[in-house]
């Protein structure tokens, strides 16, 4: 590709207008679903014409990618920095679950569309699975660290471990409202507490302790 495009391609996307209306399209797509989303739904959301969103965009298509991969490169860059420290599992794994819950926060549309909408069947399908898998290894490091040390049951199976905690955790996006009496906050203490006195390994805890 041209050094010039591409440098107008980064340009566009840093723009606020861009991520005004990558955080349109991520509603749009909420409320809607990605087959029933039109452009004209999205350019009405964020205030313009359909025509000025082919500035930023080429196909609706477009959109989605950039819906999805916002949150996914930010939380996955956040937990390989956490999977990097020299804290303990336990704190890790405390750390990678608020990272969780943090993404949630901040790009609740988006991954109630990554959750929700089969982006896996568009042509970008693929670079969105590799960073899903990359996120997904990275958790379960933590939990592969925590068995070899000790801190962590030796009797689950990590991947399987991984996949029950994204259950929970993803199943938010399903009945999670801020009217609905629990902050994030509550959420978030309890769920992790949850999950850390699910995997600690409390034999040899107490055996420690005496």
């Amino acid at each position: 590709m041209n050094k010039n495009i591409s440098k107008k391609n980064q340009t566009k996307k840093s723009s606020k207008r861009y991520n005004e209306i990558i955080d349109a399209a991520a509603k749009v797509f909420r409320d809607k679903g990605y087959k029933e989303a039109t452009l004209e739904d999205i350019a009405n959301e964020v205030g313009m014409l359909k025509g000025s969103l082919y500035y930023y965009i080429t196909k609706k298509e477009d959109l989605l990618y950039a819906v999805v991969e916002r949150p996914l490169s930010e939380m996955t860059e956040t937990l390989k920095q956490i999977v990097n420290t020299s804290y303990t599992p336990t704190k890790k794994l405390e750390k990678a679950l608020q990272n969780h819950i943090a993404g949630f926060e901040n790009y609740q549309s988006e991954l109630f569309v990554w959750i929700s909408i089969e982006w896996f069947k568009a042509e970008f399908g693929g670079e969105i699975a590799t960073l899903g898998d990359e996120y997904d290894r990275l958790f379960r490091k933590i939990i592969v660290e925590g068995i070899e040390k000790k801190e962590f049951r030796n009797d689950l199976d990590p991947k399987l471990m991984t996949f029950a905690i994204f259950g929970v955790y993803n199943y938010l996006q399903r009945w999670y409202s801020p009217n609905n009496g629990y902050s994030l906050e509550d959420i978030s203490n309890q769920f992790n507490e949850f999950v850390i006195q699910g995997i600690w390994d409390k034999v040899l805890l107490c055996s420690d302790n005496t």
